[in-house]
């Protein structure tokens, strides 16, 4: 359980990462980098922004910490952030995240697994939520990799729904998981990581 309450910010952590909810202040020349990076916003399905920190921070504002929350992901021990998770809690206990990683250096790291472990948890144990739901660009392999790393199902396909800042068109691939399923992962690697402490006497 964590200590959020409606309208705070949320604060979350995992073994490696602090997460907290981004302020205006937040929109820093390298967050706004990351929305003007071509290679950036094209591994999202998107074109750069070509914005400044009175967008960015316009942008950040939009998320109220209630049913919309921007949330910064922090290396322990830095104030920058490498990246950020968006989430927005939807009727029919539905949410909808995005995850962005703009620090290249920790592309490959598996930041994403880590840290949507620690969201999804809250999301689905503190929250209440029913179902997680994500839409990736059909290019974006590491992101693919991601979703069904993590159980998620390709629940559809939107054909050439999408465009890259190349002007090429792409389709737009729809990810989702149910509770049970999540938990019953969990579950599963709780299990596998008790057998390997055992097997190696930790």
């Amino acid at each position: 359980m964590t200590d959020w309450r409606p309208g705070r910010q949320l604060k979350l952590q995992t073994e490696n990462y602090r997460l907290r909810s981004l302020t205006a202040k937040d929109a820093t020349d390298t967050y706004v980098g990351w929305w003007n990076d071509p290679e950036v916003q094209n591994s999202l399905g998107f074109e750069p922004r070509q914005w400044d920190t009175a967008r960015a921070a316009q942008h950040i504002r939009r998320f109220d910490n209630r049913r919309r929350f921007h949330v910064g992901i922090f290396p322990r021990e830095q104030e920058l952030p490498i990246g950020f998770i968006s989430i927005f809690l939807e009727a029919e206990q539905r949410a909808l995240t995005n995850i962005v990683i703009g620090n290249k250096d920790y592309w490959g790291r598996r930041v994403v697994i880590e840290v949507r472990q620690t969201v999804f948890d809250w999301l689905f144990n503190d929250m209440g939520v029913f179902k997680i739901y994500g839409k990736v660009n059909a290019r974006n392999f590491p992101s693919i990799f991601n979703y069904k790393a993590q159980g998620f199902k390709c629940e559809g396909v939107l054909r050439l729904h999408g465009r890259g800042f190349d002007g090429t068109r792409h389709d737009l691939l729809m990810f989702g998981i149910l509770r049970d399923e999540w938990q019953a992962k969990r579950q599963e690697e709780k299990r596998q990581e008790e057998k390997t402490q055992e097997e190696t006497g930790q």
